[in-house]
Protein backbone atom coordinates (compact mmCIF):
# COMPACT_ATOMS: atom_id res chain seq x y z
CA UNK A 1 0.00 0.00 0.00
CA UNK A 2 1.45 3.57 -1.04
CA UNK A 3 0.80 6.59 1.58
CA UNK A 4 1.03 10.09 1.57
CA UNK A 5 3.14 11.51 5.26
CA UNK A 6 2.36 15.38 5.44
CA UNK A 7 4.90 16.48 8.31
CA UNK A 8 3.11 20.16 10.22
CA UNK A 9 4.68 22.72 11.27
CA UNK A 10 3.29 25.67 13.20
CA UNK A 11 2.99 28.29 10.40
CA UNK A 12 4.57 31.53 12.98
CA UNK A 13 7.69 29.34 12.83
CA UNK A 14 10.36 27.78 11.66
CA UNK A 15 8.95 25.75 8.54
CA UNK A 16 11.09 23.01 8.41
CA UNK A 17 12.15 22.92 12.55
CA UNK A 18 13.37 19.71 11.97
CA UNK A 19 17.11 18.67 13.37
CA UNK A 20 18.83 17.52 10.24
CA UNK A 21 21.19 14.59 11.73
CA UNK A 22 18.06 12.43 12.95
CA UNK A 23 16.64 13.23 9.82
CA UNK A 24 19.09 12.19 8.01
CA UNK A 25 19.16 9.01 9.96
CA UNK A 26 15.81 8.52 8.65
CA UNK A 27 16.01 8.71 5.71
CA UNK A 28 18.48 6.56 5.22
CA UNK A 29 17.15 3.88 7.08
CA UNK A 30 13.49 4.23 5.11
CA UNK A 31 15.49 4.36 1.77
CA UNK A 32 17.75 1.33 3.01
CA UNK A 33 14.28 -0.64 3.55
CA UNK A 34 12.91 0.32 0.18
CA UNK A 35 9.80 1.94 1.81
CA UNK A 36 10.50 5.88 0.66
CA UNK A 37 9.51 6.42 -2.72
CA UNK A 38 9.64 10.21 -2.96
CA UNK A 39 9.66 13.35 -0.90
CA UNK A 40 11.17 16.67 0.81
CA UNK A 41 10.76 20.07 2.46
CA UNK A 42 8.26 22.64 1.09
CA UNK A 43 8.45 26.13 1.28
CA UNK A 44 6.90 27.90 3.79
CA UNK A 45 2.94 29.01 3.77
CA UNK A 46 3.33 32.18 2.79
CA UNK A 47 4.70 31.21 -0.73
CA UNK A 48 1.55 29.04 -1.37
CA UNK A 49 -0.66 29.96 -4.27
CA UNK A 50 -4.06 29.04 -4.62
CA UNK A 51 -6.05 28.91 -7.54
CA UNK A 52 -9.99 28.26 -7.11
CA UNK A 53 -12.18 27.22 -10.26
CA UNK A 54 -16.14 28.40 -9.26
CA UNK A 55 -18.10 28.10 -12.38
CA UNK A 56 -15.12 28.42 -14.86
CA UNK A 57 -14.54 31.61 -13.12
CA UNK A 58 -10.79 31.34 -12.32
CA UNK A 59 -9.25 33.26 -9.19
CA UNK A 60 -5.65 32.98 -8.29
CA UNK A 61 -4.81 33.85 -4.91
CA UNK A 62 -1.98 34.28 -2.40
CA UNK A 63 -1.68 31.58 0.59
CA UNK A 64 -2.47 28.25 1.60
CA UNK A 65 -6.19 26.78 0.52
CA UNK A 66 -7.00 26.71 4.72
CA UNK A 67 -6.36 29.11 7.30
CA UNK A 68 -4.95 27.10 9.56
CA UNK A 69 -2.40 26.97 12.74
CA UNK A 70 -0.05 24.17 11.87
CA UNK A 71 0.23 23.93 7.72
CA UNK A 72 1.96 21.36 5.91
CA UNK A 73 5.95 21.50 5.77
CA UNK A 74 7.22 18.54 4.13
CA UNK A 75 5.65 15.52 2.36
CA UNK A 76 6.97 11.55 1.71
CA UNK A 77 5.37 9.01 -0.46
CA UNK A 78 6.05 6.12 1.56
CA UNK A 79 5.17 2.05 -0.02
CA UNK A 80 3.87 0.06 3.58
CA UNK A 81 2.42 -3.14 4.07
CA UNK A 82 -0.25 -1.56 5.63
CA UNK A 83 -1.73 1.06 7.94
CA UNK A 84 0.16 0.38 11.16
CA UNK A 85 3.51 -0.11 9.42
CA UNK A 86 2.85 3.23 7.81
CA UNK A 87 2.19 5.01 11.54
CA UNK A 88 5.04 3.34 12.83
CA UNK A 89 7.56 4.63 9.90
CA UNK A 90 5.51 8.69 10.22
CA UNK A 91 6.09 7.57 14.43
CA UNK A 92 9.92 7.54 13.76
CA UNK A 93 10.21 10.76 12.00
CA UNK A 94 11.52 13.67 13.75
CA UNK A 95 9.17 16.54 12.45
CA UNK A 96 7.33 15.25 15.58
CA UNK A 97 3.24 16.15 13.61
CA UNK A 98 2.76 13.98 10.61
CA UNK A 99 -0.85 13.11 8.71
CA UNK A 100 -0.96 9.66 7.42
CA UNK A 101 -2.99 9.48 4.37
CA UNK A 102 -3.84 5.84 2.29
CA UNK A 103 -3.35 6.41 -1.50
CA UNK A 104 -6.04 5.03 -3.55
CA UNK A 105 -5.52 1.57 -5.04
CA UNK A 106 -3.65 1.42 -8.30
CA UNK A 107 -1.09 4.04 -7.85
CA UNK A 108 2.16 3.14 -9.90
CA UNK A 109 5.31 3.51 -8.39
CA UNK A 110 6.84 6.98 -9.34
CA UNK A 111 9.79 6.91 -11.63
CA UNK A 112 12.74 8.75 -9.51
CA UNK A 113 14.12 11.87 -11.51
CA UNK A 114 16.97 14.88 -11.91
CA UNK A 115 15.17 17.90 -11.61
CA UNK A 116 15.65 19.68 -15.35
CA UNK A 117 17.73 23.02 -15.12
CA UNK A 118 15.96 26.17 -15.15
CA UNK A 119 12.75 24.64 -14.14
CA UNK A 120 10.56 24.57 -10.46
CA UNK A 121 8.74 21.84 -8.97
CA UNK A 122 5.51 22.05 -7.29
CA UNK A 123 3.52 20.12 -5.00
CA UNK A 124 0.10 20.80 -5.93
CA UNK A 125 -2.63 19.91 -3.82
CA UNK A 126 -6.13 19.13 -5.00
CA UNK A 127 -8.61 20.37 -2.80
CA UNK A 128 -12.39 18.64 -2.88
CA UNK A 129 -14.96 19.89 -0.02
CA UNK A 130 -16.47 16.98 1.90
CA UNK A 131 -19.84 15.70 1.90
CA UNK A 132 -22.11 14.65 4.99
CA UNK A 133 -20.36 11.21 5.28
CA UNK A 134 -16.63 12.77 4.95
CA UNK A 135 -16.01 11.29 1.48
CA UNK A 136 -14.22 13.49 -1.12
CA UNK A 137 -16.22 13.96 -4.68
CA UNK A 138 -12.95 13.09 -6.41
CA UNK A 139 -11.98 10.09 -8.53
CA UNK A 140 -8.90 9.69 -9.99
CA UNK A 141 -10.11 7.76 -13.26
CA UNK A 142 -9.47 4.83 -14.91
CA UNK A 143 -12.13 5.87 -17.43
CA UNK A 144 -9.93 7.01 -21.08
CA UNK A 145 -13.01 9.57 -21.33
CA UNK A 146 -12.87 11.11 -18.25
CA UNK A 147 -11.59 15.18 -18.13
CA UNK A 148 -8.76 14.35 -15.74
CA UNK A 149 -7.24 11.97 -18.53
CA UNK A 150 -7.18 15.09 -20.75
CA UNK A 151 -5.83 17.18 -18.62
CA UNK A 152 -2.59 14.73 -17.34
CA UNK A 153 -2.06 14.64 -21.58
CA UNK A 154 -2.53 17.96 -21.55
CA UNK A 155 0.14 18.78 -18.92
CA UNK A 156 2.63 16.07 -20.37
CA UNK A 157 6.34 15.75 -19.53
CA UNK A 158 5.08 18.96 -16.64
CA UNK A 159 3.05 16.66 -14.65
CA UNK A 160 5.73 13.67 -12.92
CA UNK A 161 3.51 11.89 -11.27
CA UNK A 162 0.09 11.76 -8.80
CA UNK A 163 -2.50 9.78 -7.70
CA UNK A 164 -6.02 10.23 -5.49
CA UNK A 165 -6.06 9.87 -1.62
CA UNK A 166 -8.23 8.35 0.29
CA UNK A 167 -10.51 10.37 1.87
CA UNK A 168 -9.94 12.00 5.08
CA UNK A 169 -12.10 9.98 7.46
CA UNK A 170 -9.26 6.81 6.48
CA UNK A 171 -6.30 9.39 7.90
CA UNK A 172 -4.33 9.38 11.12
CA UNK A 173 -2.75 12.13 12.75
CA UNK A 174 1.01 10.74 14.51
CA UNK A 175 2.20 13.31 17.16
CA UNK A 176 5.16 12.91 18.46
CA UNK A 177 6.08 14.44 21.86
CA UNK A 178 9.29 13.82 23.65
CA UNK A 179 9.19 10.69 22.53
CA UNK A 180 5.84 9.65 23.21
CA UNK A 181 3.87 8.94 20.00
CA UNK A 182 -0.08 9.26 20.38
CA UNK A 183 -1.95 8.38 17.20
CA UNK A 184 -5.66 9.64 16.99
CA UNK A 185 -8.03 9.05 13.87
CA UNK A 186 -8.58 11.72 11.06
CA UNK A 187 -6.58 14.55 9.29
CA UNK A 188 -4.64 17.37 11.49
CA UNK A 189 -7.24 20.25 10.38
CA UNK A 190 -11.06 20.04 10.50
CA UNK A 191 -11.98 22.51 7.54
CA UNK A 192 -14.71 22.55 5.02
CA UNK A 193 -11.65 21.49 2.20
CA UNK A 194 -9.82 18.96 2.48
CA UNK A 195 -7.00 17.79 0.16
CA UNK A 196 -8.28 15.02 -1.97
CA UNK A 197 -5.17 13.87 -4.22
CA UNK A 198 -2.05 15.72 -5.82
CA UNK A 199 0.15 16.24 -8.32
CA UNK A 200 4.39 16.48 -8.69
CA UNK A 201 4.79 19.26 -11.30
CA UNK A 202 7.99 20.45 -12.81
CA UNK A 203 7.80 23.88 -14.80
CA UNK A 204 9.54 27.09 -15.88
CA UNK A 205 7.71 29.39 -13.18
CA UNK A 206 5.01 29.71 -11.26
CA UNK A 207 2.85 31.35 -14.07
CA UNK A 208 3.50 28.35 -15.89
CA UNK A 209 2.31 25.99 -12.89
CA UNK A 210 -0.64 28.41 -12.32
CA UNK A 211 -2.09 27.95 -15.86
CA UNK A 212 -1.60 24.26 -15.42
CA UNK A 213 -3.68 23.88 -12.33
CA UNK A 214 -6.27 26.29 -13.90
CA UNK A 215 -7.22 24.03 -15.99
CA UNK A 216 -7.72 20.73 -13.97
CA UNK A 217 -10.89 20.87 -13.36
CA UNK A 218 -11.04 21.04 -9.42
CA UNK A 219 -12.44 23.44 -7.33
CA UNK A 220 -9.54 24.34 -5.34
CA UNK A 221 -5.57 23.49 -6.31
CA UNK A 222 -2.70 24.35 -3.32
CA UNK A 223 0.48 25.09 -5.56
CA UNK A 224 3.28 24.73 -3.04
CA UNK A 225 7.10 25.39 -4.26
CA UNK A 226 10.02 22.76 -3.65
CA UNK A 227 13.33 23.61 -2.81
CA UNK A 228 15.76 22.79 -5.46
CA UNK A 229 18.15 19.98 -4.27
Amino acid sequence: MKFMLMYLADQVGDPCPVDQEPLRSWLEEMDTRGVLLDGGPLRGPETSTTVRNQDGTVTVLDGPFAETKEQIAGFDLIEARDLDEAIAVAGAHPAGDVEVRPLAPGMPTPASSEQKPGTQRYLMFVCWDQTGEGEIRETRATDADDPINGWIEEAGPRRLHGWQLQPPSLARTVRNVDGTVTVTDGPFAETKEQIGGYDMLECADLDEAIGIAARHGAPVLDLRPIPAG
